[in-house]
């Protein structure tokens, strides 16, 4: 019986730590569906059919492959994930994105000759 108990418990890990990153991954989809809504609106709707697809897919691997149904320490896994990820990992794409278009800009003074 407690071997049984044992191999659940290590069961649940797995599956907890898998929607832990599946939350991450969701998040980041979050992230660059709200960067395509600014350049193209389209494809910002797109991508949020997508993201809601991914969530979909998400909560049947939870189901299917926990084996127990749908449980809380999955779907709590799911939004851990996207806490950390917003929390920690976010700020640091928002910055490095910011950087990137300071070196993209061209130099101040300087323009392109207007068109004849």
């Amino acid at each position: 019986m407690t071997l049984e108990l044992l191999f659940a418990k290590s069961g649940q890990c797995r599956t907890f730590l898998a929607m832990v990153l599946l939350g991450a991954g969701l998040a980041l989809f979050v992230q660059l569906s709200g960067g395509l809504h600014r350049v193209k609106p389209w494809l910002g709707v797109a991508a949020d059919v997508l993201l809601a697809a991914g969530l979909a897919l998400a909560v049947g691997q939870l189901i299917l492959l926990g084996g127990e149904g749908l449980r809380g320490y999955g779907l709590l896994g799911l939004l851990i994930g996207g806490a950390l990820y917003t929390a920690g990992i976010a700020p640091v794409i928002r910055r490095l994105m910011g950087l990137r278009k300071n070196f993209s800009r061209p130099p101040a003074g300087t323009s392109p000759p207007p068109a004849e």
